[in-house]
């Protein structure tokens, strides 16, 4: 009885389901409360990471760029982790590697790739009701910038055939051509050298100063080379040093055209430096402007990236001399080649050239490295002069008084020649004015105060006609005949030309490498010389034929191009 009455009494709350909702609703309400503290806590996750996503992207971005002054891999992770440290973030969870590209022997960095990871923890909130007390993530970037190096030879023809409207669309296209170039390209990483030739070029002191120079020195008194009956006057010469060292330009010989070196280890031979025009006018001697050195030739700028510089160096251009194409080419093509890095490496080290072009100029086919030769010329080869070897150097049979001279200016007076031959009473020649022979006249002795002179004296002074005529007409046929012939005459536009030919191909490299890309400018040039420039430019599109103002054109065009092959390579 009692248990069906138990029985009775608890059956309503068998089917009673007031209450179970409430337990089904705290149930979800848990779920939903569980579920939002996780994505509380995956939120922070994810802002974190992309925080630091952002932090590293901006990182390696920034030290990326070649305008930035970190030099080496450790400047690049300090960098990085600068960044990184700023923004809030532990710098030590990164890691950071970098390349930084630089062509062989040079300091410039022409191709930065940087790239950077980083593993962080963030500690949660309500996932710990979980057992998860940490959540992990990563980041990672990478960036890189580069540039090509561009080295450029400006070779501008400066002869006299320039004169005029020539000279002047030269310098305004030249200029525009500098601009361009360093208006397109970074200045830090383009390097242009000017190289104004007429019938030579000129080199700089700065540059004669680090190139081997032939200054050995002959001791008559010792050397084999020693003259067998020296002179006993107190004036006679001793001692003389082979090499002409007043020149300001060197002689290439067949091998000079046959290498990109401008010649073997720098050692550069020096053309004799002596005047060659206005034979028979004594009395313009000496006279500066009468040399085949000619010093009205503009000496060549190197390795330069300022605007200014440049812009200023091409103002100062002259017009007036012969033409020698291969010579402007030889040098041209030499300041390209490696074996210049240490004359650079001085110059910038004596702050005459912008430190950026240090390792300049670097090898032939460093990747990312572009060279070129802008040549251009309105004529043809003429031809080199040199004095004969026995010429250039040595004593002389020439002898100078300034006493008997009435002083050190030039008045036909003073001078005496050695006849060896002679009676002793006839031992010197004493000429007179040039223009008769009747105040010629020998004598025994020498004045006390009288001086040798040896023939970096004699040819600086007197053409080597005048030479001939003034000293030996009438005291020495055999001498006169020799100094008569005492210049090299056989080295005419024939040979230039085929020493141009062998130095442009010589500068292309080997077929299908084009190591020297040479672009050419025929400014109103014979046929002749237009086809000259256009075999050695190697491509028809690398060659130009103009008129006038499409000089300027022409320039422009080159420049262009050169932009472009940078972007493209």
């Amino acid at each position: 009885m009692l248990t069906m009455r138990l029985k009775s009494q608890t059956l309503p709350f068998r089917s009673d389901e007031k209450g179970s909702l409430t337990v089904f609703s705290l149930f979800i309400f848990l779920l939903i409360l569980m579920m939002s503290g996780m994505a509380v806590d995956m939120i922070r996750h994810e802002r974190t990471r992309v925080d630091l996503q952002n932090t590293i992207d901006t990182a390696v971005v920034a030290a990326s760029s070649l305008t930035q002054a970190a030099q080496t891999p450790t400047d690049v992770e300090a960098l990085v982790k600068d960044h990184v440290a700023k923004a809030g973030f532990d710098p030590s969870i990164v890691t950071v590697n970098s390349e930084l590209e630089r062509p062989e022997g040079s300091e410039t960095i022409i191709s930065r790739f940087v790239t950077a990871e980083a593993d962080f923890e963030i500690n949660t909130v309500f996932m710990g009701l979980m057992g998860i007390d940490e959540l992990e993530g990563g980041a990672a970037s990478g960036a890189s910038e580069g540039q090509q190096l561009i080295e450029i030879s400006l070779v501008l023809d400066n002869s006299g055939s320039m004169r005029g409207d020539k000279l002047a669309e030269l310098k305004s296209a030249s200029k525009e051509f500098v601009s361009t170039i360093l208006n397109n390209n970074s200045p830090d990483r383009t390097v242009i050298s000017i190289v104004p030739y007429a019938g030579q070029v000129h080199m700089s002191a700065d540059l004669k100063a680090r190139l081997g120079l032939n200054t050995t020195t002959v001791d008559l008194n010792t050397d084999a080379l020693a003259v067998a009956n020296p002179p006993s006057h107190p004036g006679a010469i001793n001692a003389f040093v082979e090499g002409d060292l007043a020149s300001n330009c060197a002689r290439f010989r067949d091998d000079d055209f046959a290498t990109r070196s401008v010649a073997d280890g720098l050692e550069v031979e020096l053309l004799a430096n002596f005047a060659f025009r206005n034979a028979g006018d004594l009395s313009n001697a000496p006279n500066a402007n009468n040399r085949w050195c000619d010093d009205r030739t503009l000496d060549m700028l190197l390795f330069q990236n300022s605007e200014t510089a440049l812009h200023e160096h091409i103002e100062l251009m002259q017009a007036g001399g012969w033409t020698a194409v291969d010579y402007g080419m030889n040098w041209g093509l030499g300041l390209l080649d490696p074996s210049f890095q240490d004359i650079v490496q001085s110059m910038v080290d004596d702050n005459v050239v912008p430190a950026s072009v240090a390792g300049a100029p670097v090898p032939f086919g460093t990747p990312n490295v572009l060279k070129y030769v802008v040549l251009m010329t309105d004529g043809i080869n003429t031809r080199q002069l040199d004095l004969k070897d026995e010429f250039k150097s040595g004593p002389t049979r020439i002898w100078y008084s300034d006493t008997e001279a009435g002083g050190p200016d030039f008045n036909f007076t003073g001078f005496y020649v050695e006849m060896p031959d002679a009676p002793a009473s006839q031992r010197w020649f004493v000429p007179g004015d040039p223009s008769t022979n009747s105040d010629n006249q020998s004598v025994a002795n020498l004045p006390a105060d009288a001086v040798q002179w040896d023939h970096h004296q004699l040819f600086d002074r007197f053409n080597p006609i005048d030479v001939a005529e003034y000293f030996f007409e009438n005291s020495d046929p055999a001498a006169f005949d020799s100094y008569s012939n005492a210049v090299n005459q056989d080295l005419g536009h024939e040979k230039a030309d085929t020493d141009l030919a062998s130095i442009c191909t010589v500068a292309r490299g080997a077929p299908g490498t084009e190591d020297v890309k040479i672009f050419t400018i025929a400014l109103e040039a014979p046929d002749a010389a237009d086809a000259l420039l256009a075999e050695c430019s190697g491509q028809d599109s690398n060659h130009f034929n103009v008129v006038g103002e499409e000089l300027s054109e022409a320039f422009n065009s080159i420049a262009t191009q050169i932009t472009q092959l940078r972007l493209t390579q």
